[in-house]
């Protein structure tokens, strides 16, 4: 709940104001954002400490946009977030309503302990929050800052902020000449600051306050890595980018390389974009609802939420931003969504309805086939090898046509199994392909969202339902069968009962899948080193000391998207691109682990189920 204190916005729990009432972005913009004037970059890394309402980093995107730079990275955390109405109506009382404020508030969405990537001014600022603990925030996060603001409450209220063991570890997500400031010169920040590296000072103080605190990065320290196996791949410096699959993970990887400057081609094996697991006419992007604190659950939320932005900046007429109704047909289903959360409302219908306002209903195929317009593509290039030169990477196609780039990314959907049993010899890899049929028929119930229960059916396109889907793992059929179309009408009988059912075509896709759900996503791991390096995981996973991970230099994946690829196919072409540009990711560490391509591998390993590859 809001709460002020003579006209100050403030924390009861605390008993602190989040800031003054004269003139506050003057007071941001003198203690804190100042400090970009001392950082030569062109790209500008800043890192908060109590993000709060935001007032910081508004003040930096104002100094920020009155600067020659190119991009500015904001990197926050904040354990007590203020929901997207208190921000509003914090705004509004402020008279802070610029469209920049309005761009925030429409893709700002609270995900507990996790983080939320929002992309603004076309993406030339990102703003990353962590919702959640500080410590947990470092370990989730994995980036060095150029200034970092220290922002919370005072370090008699607030200690955990200001703690050694927070502090102590600034020094390693920082650089030589970081920039630290902050209202606090309590002699306790300023001790534990001097002996983690920092050289302290003090300057003068905005207004009524005599002084704050500037502190320089004289000895940046190395992080102690966690799991280190599961350590993003180090890119070196591309300018061309290969990728294989025009479906809609390797269309976003491409659209998104190529926005962020990169020489993109694409080849794809067919004569066409959209050929495999995204041809259907219309889909349903929806998050996947578990109960909080789920591993499959935050990672889909994220990535449901980097699709929107996705979706509305490069989706056009073919995607409608209706939402959708999940009926809760079992206790397994109401058990989901037995929490609150601002993602759905429950109703009652002739099952309970999760009503998921956010979800969005696209094209798939039309989408792809649009986004490919403004791309480079091959068609009739089918995968068939690659040889690393001394300087990029020559990929080989069925055609007998080659392609050179420095980066290959793989986005080949269901392919991406035999691609690791033949071209990169991991036997652990738990991927399968799963066929799925849809039925389209003639219009014969107006809805305004897309439903979903046992099977699908999506709103109207051109007076065209679709209604699906099959699911046949390792079946390989490629034609349509009356059966399945049968079976996909047996899936919502209860919304068909009496009406007048006109089938006028089907659609067949395989799309690959994980032995444990979760895409595969990062760079392709060398598993002859993996299994010789870390052949004594079974002993040693919980010790520190372990080498740095081998991939194969500069080849990346993004795959085994499933049943919600429109939303983690997105997720992946972020991901990547984070990785090339070698800026913090836009999930939390836990997260990338979990889809790292490596997993099935160290699970054994760890297990002490890997053979010997001698």
């Amino acid at each position: 709940m809001i709460k002020y204190h003579n006209n100050a916005l403030y924390n009861s729990e605390f008993d602190d104001i989040y800031f003054n009432t004269y003139e506050p972005l003057a007071e941001c913009e003198y203690a804190y954002s100042s400090a970009l004037d001392g950082v030569n970059k062109s790209t500008i890394v800043v890192a908060e400490a109590g993000f709060g309402v935001g007032l910081n980093f508004f003040c930096t995107i104002a100094k920020f946009k009155s600067l020659n730079k190119k991009s500015l990275h904001y990197i926050a955390v904040e354990k007590y977030p203020f929901s997207k109405d208190e921000l509003a109506s914090i705004y509004e009382q402020f008279g802070l309503d610029s469209a920049i404020y309005k761009e925030f508030l429409d893709n700002y969405h609270i995900i507990p302990n996790s983080l939320l990537r929002i992309y603004l001014l076309n993406r030339t600022i990102i703003l990353d929050l962590y919702f959640g603990d500080i410590l947990e925030f470092l370990d989730e996060c994995d980036f060095r800052a150029d200034i970092w603001y220290l922002d919370g409450f005072a370090p008699s209220k607030n200690p955990q902020m200001w703690s050694e063991k927070f502090l102590s570890n600034l020094a390693c997500c920082s650089y030589k000449d970081t920039i630290i400031r902050s209202f606090s010169c309590a002699r306790v920040v300023r001790d534990r600051l001097s002996q983690n590296g920092f050289e302290v000072g003090k300057l003068k103080g905005y207004h009524k306050k005599r002084e704050m605190l500037q502190a320089i990065c004289i000895e940046p320290k190395s992080r102690i890595k966690k799991q280190i196996w599961f350590d993003s791949p180090v890119i070196t410096k591309p300018k061309t980018i290969l990728v294989v699959g025009a479906g809609i993970s390797g269309l976003a990887i491409a659209t998104l390389f190529k926005e962020a400057g990169f020489d993109v081609v694409v080849a794809e094996a067919n004569d066409k974009a959209a050929q495999g697991a995204s041809s259907n006419l219309a889909g349903i992007c929806a998050p996947l609802i578990t109960q909080p604190g789920v591993a499959l659950g935050d990672m889909h939320m994220s990535s449901f939420l980097l699709s929107r932005q996705f979706y509305s900046r490069f989706g056009g007429e073919f995607v409608d931003f209706c939402g959708c109704d999940e009926y809760l047909i079992n206790d397994k289903m109401l058990s989901k969504f037995n929490h609150d959360s601002k993602f759905f409302s429950i109703s009652n219908d002739i099952y309970p309805k999760a009503n998921i306002d956010l979800a969005m209903q696209i094209q798939p195929q039309n989408l792809c086939l649009a986004l490919a317009k403004n791309l480079e593509i091959y068609y009739g290039y089918e995968y068939k090898s690659l040889k690393q030169l001394e300087s990029c990477y020559e990929v080989n196609f069925s055609n007998l046509k080659t392609i050179k780039a420095d980066v290959v990314i793989f986005a080949n959907g269901n392919r991406a199994k035999e691609l690791f049993i033949s071209e990169f010899n991991d036997p652990y890899m738990q991927l399968s392909s799963v066929r799925g049929q849809t039925t389209m028929v003639s219009e014969f119930m107006e809805i305004s969202r897309p439903l979903s229960a046992r099977g699908y059916i999506t709103k109207a396109i051109d007076k065209i339902q679709l209604i699906g889907a099959s699911y046949a793992r390792g079946d390989e059929y490629a034609l349509p069968r009356s059966m399945d179309d049968e079976e996909n009408l047996a899936l919502v009988s209860e919304f068909i009962d009496g009406k007048n059912i006109d089938i006028i075509g089907s659609n067949v896709g395989f799309r690959g899948y994980s032995g444990d759900r979760f895409p595969i996503i990062g760079g392709i791991h060398n598993a002859s080193e993996y299994m010789r390096i870390y052949s004594s995981l079974l002993w040693t996973k919980a010790k520190s000391t372990h080498q740095n991970p081998i991939y194969h230099p500069n080849i990346l994946i993004s795959a085994a998207h499933g049943s919600r690829g429109l939303s983690t196919g997105i997720l992946g072409a972020n991901m990547l691109l984070d990785m090339v540009l070698g800026r913090q990711i836009c999930v939390k560490k836990s997260v990338i682990n979990a889809l790292n391509p490596s997993r099935f591998l160290i699970r054994k390993l760890k297990k002490g189920l890997v053979k010997s590859s001698s």
